[in-house]
């Protein structure tokens, strides 16, 4: 036994380990991290499942990115007494709206028309970066990077776990472990407002708002987020907290 805190990275959609490679250094010092896949099934609810029977902890924290944050909220639904502290980046625990929905059918036809390199580069990367400046160069090319890695069958398969996700207000309130809510002031996709919404959902939350940052601060202000995520690592959870509702 390592005496590591056993954590859980959830990559955002078309994302891979790569997200969380500026933080790996400081959080391996301290944790025992493994990187899940969401590549491999179309609902949320399944993305869950499959992660909660292969984890080899019994009880574990959660930081989870944009769609990896929908999956760990699904997580803690499916096993809330497997789940010891929940870090939500850049994301949202509303189901989508009509209007999103319709929208995710067109995206994934011209994704496979114009090819996943293309797709991400001219629709993806304008929208991860802050309102008010592009994405770097460097995290241009690692996000058209990912993406092509992946490809369009994981990106249609996300795509439809996405639409049809279920709302998680029930399950934020429920939770009462040491969360962390993190967003970047200029996020064009998930804004400070769902982040503050959630945080008055969760009794023990902590909001974060890292200033001119966008959809993707694990890259864009990664120095920040490893700070906040260390922190959160080293808040102390109530002893029975990973045993409430543990099945025999």
């Amino acid at each position: 036994m390592s005496g590591r805190e056993p954590l859980l990275l959830l990559p955002g959609q078309l994302c891979t380990a790569d997200l969380w490679a500026p933080q790996r250094g400081s959080l391996d010092r301290v944790a025992d991290c493994h990187v899940g896949d969401l590549t491999q099934d179309e609902t949320v609810e399944a993305l869950a499942e499959r992660l909660l029977k292969t984890l080899p902890w019994p009880h574990f924290s959660i930081a989870g990115h944009s769609m990896g944050g929908i999956v760990a909220m699904e997580m803690l639904r499916q096993a809330p007494h497997r789940v010891q502290r929940l870090a939500l980046i850049a994301t949202n625990h509303r189901a989508e709206t009509p209007e999103r929905q319709a929208l995710r059918k067109p995206q994934i036809d011209e994704a496979r028309d114009c090819g996943i390199a293309a797709y991400a580069h001219t629709k993806l990367v304008p929208l991860y970066g802050a309102k008010s400046r592009p994405l770097s160069v460097a995290d241009t090319d690692l996000t058209v990077r990912m993406a092509e890695s992946l490809g369009h069958d994981v990106f249609r398969r996300q795509s439809l776990a996405l639409r049809d996700r279920p709302d998680q207000t029930e399950t934020l309130t429920a939770f009462v472990g040491p969360a962390l809510l993190l967003c970047g002031s200029e996020d064009q996709l998930c804004p400070i407002s769902r982040h503050t919404d959630m945080a008055q959902l969760l009794p023990q939350a902590t909001l974060r708002v890292i200033l001119g940052a966008g959809h993707l601060p694990t890259l864009e202000a990664p120095d920040a987020v490893t700070e906040a995520l260390i922190a959160w690592l080293a808040q102390p959870i109530a002893p029975t907290l990973g045993e409430r509702d543990d099945p025999a």
